[in-house]
């Protein structure tokens, strides 16, 4: 009866433990992290040398063995000492496929982390696309380059159509209004000629002041952000194009022929995996079989082999377009900021102008804490993507 509690304690405690396992894979799986990667890459590439070590240690001592049987028996029973020398052929056979198994098996550890890396990084890049598609920077430029966008300037306007002297009346075409230069420049001009005493020509100055100055001051600086923050998203639309070439390629390595959304959207990359699995036991069977060439050379263990370093320099350009960013939106943040004249025209500068710079400061977080990935760089990357067990 004891023995059978004990037996029924066993079972449950083994239960609890696969449940525990299943909760923690699937937590992994919701959470995909570089860290996480490589620590699943270090135990599996562990259990894979284990297990091959153990059968490959065997075999040096059974190698042993038989050198030293063959030393006992040569120049005295020729028969034995060539069955002995056979026996160690065929140990040296086995243990040469075993080696050649076990990196293989490495080899396709290595290959599926090289699938978790591509997903990791589209997934980025998807990040990306939606935060530059969702930015007000274009909207806020826009607004901020055109005096004609502000309440004040657009009420000083209206004062000067109603006052001007009608000796310099003239209105300015429609064109060169959207041209925050001449337009400024038409006003102003308008004030100082207009029939108002000096001290009222002073006051609407005054009121326009600001917004004239910032414009003009600010209208290329303001345009370099417009522009270069398109280039950035430009950008990112090619790496994300380039992401989706490069699965293509790394998953026809091993017969699957999905695109990378398609596997997305399906959750199919238990499927990529079943095509490794087919694939190397094809490469496997080959090369015990003799029926094809040796595994060392064989045409698809060297395109999988292959595929696993242009993931590496696919991560090079990612990581070099992450740093261009984040230079990039630096230097906005340093132009929005070194405005001579913002804590005199404070008042007078517009809430798209204080939203424009909370917009560059939350993107530059982004880029350094979302987006940014400094540990796929460096020796755990070369260590993953090489298949450096310790």
């Amino acid at each position: 009866m004891k023995n059978a509690v004990s037996v029924c304690l066993k079972l449950v405690g083994f239960a609890l433990c696969l449940s525990a396992a299943a909760t923690t894979s699937a937590t992994t799986n919701d959470s995909l992290t570089f860290e996480q990667i490589f620590v699943d890459f270090k135990s599996e590439a562990r259990s894979e040398r284990d297990f091959f070590y153990q059968k490959q240690q065997k075999l040096h001592l059974q190698l042993q063995a038989v050198s030293i049987e063959m030393e006992h028996l040569a120049n005295k029973k020729k028969r034995r000492f060539y069955l002995a020398l056979e026996r160690k052929l065929q140990l040296m056979e086995n243990l040469e496929a075993l080696t050649a198994k076990s990196d293989l098996g490495i080899l396709k550890i290595r290959y599926r982390k090289g699938i978790d890396l591509i997903r990791l990084m589209y997934e980025k890049i998807l990040g990306l696309d939606h935060h530059f598609t969702g930015l007000h920077t274009y909207q806020y430029i826009h607004a901020l380059s055109n005096p004609h966008s502000y309440p004040a300037f657009e009420k000083a306007k209206e004062a000067l159509d109603k006052n001007k002297n009608k000796r310099y009346s003239m209105r300015l075409p429609g064109l060169l209004e959207s041209n925050p230069f001449v337009a400024a420049t038409f006003t102003l001009v308008s004030v100082l000629l207009g029939e108002n005493s000096q001290t009222e020509k002073e006051v609407e100055v005054d009121k326009i002041a600001c917004i004239l100055d910032f414009t003009l001051r600010m209208n290329a600086d303001l345009n370099i952000i417009r522009n270069e923050t398109e280039f950035l998203k430009n950008a990112n639309q090619n790496l994300k194009v380039e992401c989706e070439r490069l699965f293509v390629e790394y998953a026809k390595a091993v017969g699957y022929h999905a695109t990378l959304e398609e596997c997305r959207l399906q959750d199919d990359w238990e499927g990529l995996f079943e095509k490794l699995d087919e694939k190397t036991q094809s490469i496997e069977d080959g090369s015990a079989n003799g029926d094809g060439p040796s595994l060392s050379l064989s045409k698809d263990l060297v395109n999988i082999e292959f595929a696993t370093q242009r993931v590496s320099d696919f991560i090079t350009k990612y990581s070099n377009f992450i740093g261009q960013g984040i230079q990039y939106y630096q230097k906005f943040d340093h132009i929005v900021n070194t405005y001579q004249n913002e804590g005199t025209c404070q008042e007078q500068l517009p809430s798209q102008f204080t939203e424009l710079k909370a917009d560059i400061k939350s993107t530059i977080d982004k880029f350094c804490n979302t987006y940014n990935l400094p540990e796929i760089q460096g020796s755990r990357l070369k260590d993953l993507m090489y298949g450096v067990v310790d």
